[in-house]
């Protein structure tokens, strides 16, 4: 396995390499709060940075979205909440009946959970006042304006819930704070003042059984580990290990810049143990994640559901409609279906109907007479006026002027 000072170093330039992807040249800096793929690939608010940390110390890991049947596969899970209240009291008893279970590998099912109130984008973009290009200093201003109101936006006031069941209960007047010291287990070999990790919401944690992993300088912790004791009193398995964070100031994309957060993030990471076949990234919205009987069904969308995938759903709408005006343009006449007759190419009753329309569109009179007159004297030997057209008549000449009509 790669020693700790050389994962941090990969991961620094993964982390610069991510913030450079952010900025790029592009007029927007994805800020999506706990996502591992997708747009936290490089948000500042992301959570792909500690991820590909997990992998690099030998983890397996992947994102799920549901509280559902395939998380009981699941040995390790990291939930970075898109909610600034608790989790709600189903969430957690469903958490905690899972931490209780008994793990595939024979390890301690760990629960990590980080607090959802700190916004990576104020403080970027507050940074970034001193590196504006020349000409974009009032853009950079702008910037941090706009990430300051979103962050007071994003907050809801007061919280709907503060308290859970068993974990924590948060404070309901935030207090921004910078930490100035750190004790504890996971404060080995860091470096407190080169640090920037902050106080909003403070998460009080009851006294009892939790054990304090990091302190700040009032004694309060930043981050507190809950054994649970197996639910299978009678049969010899591992207990469960609930870790509560107070927020990601220190664990998201953007902050895993700073080089004593890896350190710190190395220290959580180690305290999982060895190597996990399952760890779980679960992400979720305001809502929290969806409690499911069922895991939701992997299988391609129909026709259908395509409608209700962005941005496939926008295109073929408007491809429908275009499709609808078409057929309106292109409709039938309506009415009662007629059978077309099909003509036959051997009817000579055919070609009789053709020469005769031919002849009434010359409009000669006389000439169509005497055509009809030779026809009859040389099928049934007819005579016209006393005299008889034998078989060797000669052609008639092509008609005169006078013989036509004088119409």
């Amino acid at each position: 396995m790669k020693s700790a000072r050389t994962r941090h170093l990969q991961h620094f330039g993964l982390v610069l390499a991510t913030l450079l992807a952010a900025m790029g040249c592009s007029d927007y800096v994805p800020s999506d709060y706990g996502q591992r793929g997708g747009l936290g690939e490089t948000s500042l608010n992301g959570t792909r940075v500690l991820g590909d940390m997990f992998e690099d110390a030998g983890h397996r890991v992947r994102s799920w979205r549901y509280l559902s049947p395939k998380l009981d596969k699941a040995d390790v899970i990291v939930w970075f909440p898109d909610d600034f209240n608790v989790p709600s009291e189903e969430v957690e008893y469903w958490l905690t009946d899972w931490l209780t279970g008994q793990s595939d590998d024979g390890q301690p099912r760990v629960l990590i959970y980080v607090g959802r109130d700190y916004d990576a984008a104020p403080d970027y973009w507050q940074h970034m006042q001193g590196q504006a290009p020349p000409g974009l200093q009032a853009e950079y201003k702008r910037r941090l304006s706009e990430a300051k109101s979103d962050a007071l936006a994003n907050r809801p006031r007061p919280l709907t819930r503060s308290k859970t069941e068993d974990w924590f209960e948060y404070d309901t007047q935030p207090k921004r704070a910078k930490v100035q010291q750190l004790t504890g287990e996971w404060a080995a070999g860091v470096d407190p003042a080169k640090t920037d990790i902050v106080h909003e919401t403070r998460m009080t944690i009851p006294d009892r059984n939790f054990q304090p992993l990091l302190v700040d300088e009032t004694d309060k912790p930043i981050a507190s580990e809950l054994v649970y004791e197996s639910s299978y009193p009678n049969q010899p398995l591992p207990s469960g290990r609930l870790i509560l964070i107070e927020n990601g100031s220190w664990l998201l994309n953007a902050r895993l810049v700073n080089h004593e957060h890896r350190k710190l993030a190395g220290h959580l990471i180690d305290s999982v143990g060895p190597p996990r076949r399952n760890v779980v990234f679960l992400e979720s919205g305001i809502d929290g994640p969806p409690i499911r009987e069922e895991d939701p069904s992997t299988q391609l969308p129909n026709a259908l559901g395509l409608f209700r995938i962005w941005p496939i759903g926008a295109v073929l709408t408007q491809l429908a409609a275009l499709g609808i005006v078409f057929a309106v343009m292109r409709w039938p006449i309506f009415g009662i279906p007629k059978r077309l007759v099909r003509k036959s190419l051997s009817d000579f009753s055919s070609h009789i109907s053709a020469v005769g329309r031919l002849l009434g569109d010359s409009r000669n009179r006389g000439y169509a007479v005497r055509l009809l007159m030779l026809y009859r004297q040389s099928l049934r030997h007819e005579s016209v006026g006393g005299t008889e057209i034998s078989q060797s008549t000669t052609p008639l000449p092509p008609p005169s002027p006078a013989d036509s009509d004088s119409e």
